[in-house]
C-alpha cells in the first residue's frame, strides 16, 4: 500500500526566482514491486484498435468525465541553460489545468538540485496531489517519476521494470484515482536510453503491456518511452493502448529536443475505455529538453471496454 511521507502543509520551499511554494497535500511515495521476468520473443498481437463510439450510443462520449492529461519529461526541473526552473515548469503545468500529470525525471534530496523535494514543491505550485515513484539512488537523494492529479490518489504502486546489467533503473508508477464516480489507472513510465538502452526497452515494454493486460480498470499510461511510434517497444505497447496523437492530434507530434523537436518519444496512451477528444492532443513548449504532450481523453460509459 502507499505510504505517506509527512504532512506538508507547513512546508515551503524556494526554485529559481525565489517562489514560494504552497503545500496543501501530502506527498506520497509508491510501494515497491518488481516485475515478473517478461519472454521478449513473444509474438506481437495485432495493434489495438478503438471501441466505435457516437453521440448516442451505447458507446456515447456524451455526458461522461472529460479527463485532462499531461505527459513531461521535467530533466530534473532544469532548463535548457542548466538553471534549476521549478517556477516555469510549474507554470506549464497550470497553464493546461490538468487533471492528471505525469513527469519522468523527477529528483528529490539530490546534490545537482541543491537538495530539493521537487515533487512537494511541483505539488505545492500547482495544489494538486502528489505521489512518487523513486527508481535509482543519484547524488544523496533519489531520482524517479511522479503522477500529480486533482484527485488523491486511493492506491499506488511503484513497478521495477527489468534492465539489462549496467544501465539505471526504471519504473512504472501506477496509481488509482476516482473521477466521476469510476476508479480510474493513471500510469507514469520512463523507459531506458540511448543505443545501451535497447534491450533493455523491449523487456521494459513487454512489462508494462502485461501490467496493462491485468489492469481491471480503465487505463491511461503516459512516459517517455524513448523510442520512436514504429519501433518495437512502442508496437508492444500498442497491443493493448491506443496513442492519443496518431488519433488525436495533427502532424507528427515531436517532443525532442526542444525548442526545435524533430523526433517523438513522449507519448499519452489510453485503453478503450476512452476516446480521445478530436483535435485535443498537442505538444506543449516548455522549459525542459522535452516538449510536453497534453490530450483530452473522454471517459466512456462501462462496457464500453473492447
Amino acid at each position: 500500500m502507499a505510504v505517506a511521507v509527512g504532512a506538508l502543509a507547513a512546508w515551503t520551499g524556494t526554485a529559481s526566482g525565489g517562489s514560494t511554494a504552497r503545500t496543501t497535500t501530502p506527498v506520497t511515495t509508491a510501494a515497491t514491486s518488481t516485475a515478473t521476468p517478461v519472454d521478449p520473443g513473444r509474438a506481437l498481437r495485432p495493434l489495438h484498435a478503438p471501441v466505435a463510439v457516437s453521440a448516442d450510443g451505447r458507446c456515447s462520449t456524451r455526458g461522461g468525465p472529460i479527463l485532462r492529461v499531461l505527459q513531461q519529461n521535467i530533466h530534473f526541473g532544469t532548463n535548457r541553460s542548466g538553471a534549476l526552473d521549478l517556477t516555469a515548469l510549474a507554470d506549464e503545468i497550470d497553464a493546461v489545468r490538468p487533471d492528471l500529470v505525469s513527469l519522468n525525471e523527477v529528483d528529490v534530496g539530490t546534490l545537482r538540485t541543491g537538495h530539493l523535494d521537487e515533487v512537494r514543491y511541483l505539488a505545492g505550485a500547482t495544489g494538486l496531489h502528489a505521489v512518487y515513484g523513486p527508481n535509482l539512488p543519484w547524488q544523496g537523494g533519489v531520482f524517479g517519476n511522479a503522477v500529480l492529479s486533482r484527485s488523491p490518489a486511493l492506491y499506488s504502486r511503484n513497478l521495477r521494470l527489468p534492465v539489462t546489467a549496467g544501465l539505471e533503473q526504471r519504473g512504472l508508477l501506477s496509481v488509482t484515482v476516482r473521477i466521476g464516480g469510476r476508479t480510474i489507472s493513471f500510469s507514469s513510465v520512463h523507459l531506458s536510453d540511448g543505443d545501451s538502452g535497447r534491450a533493455s526497452r523491449v523487456l521494459q515494454a513487454r512489462a508494462v503491456d502485461d501490467a496493462v493486460a491485468r489492469s481491471p480498470t480503465p487505463t491511461i499510461v503516459a512516459g517517455d518511452l524513448n523510442a520512436a511510434p514504429g519501433d518495437l517497444p512502442v508496437r508492444i505497447l500498442r497491443q493493448h493502448l491506443l496513442d492519443a496523437q496518431e488519433l488525436g492530434g495533427t502532424g507528427e507530434g515531436p517532443t525532442i529536443p526542444e525548442p526545435m523537436p524533430r523526433n517523438r518519444i513522449d507519448y499519452v496512451l489510453y485503453d478503450n475505455a476512452f476516446a480521445v477528444v478530436p483535435g485535443s492532443t498537442r505538444v506543449v513548449a516548455s522549459p525542459s529538453d522535452h516538449r510536453g504532450v497534453f490530450t483530452e481523453l473522454a471517459l466512456l460509459p462501462p462496457g464500453c471496454k473492447a
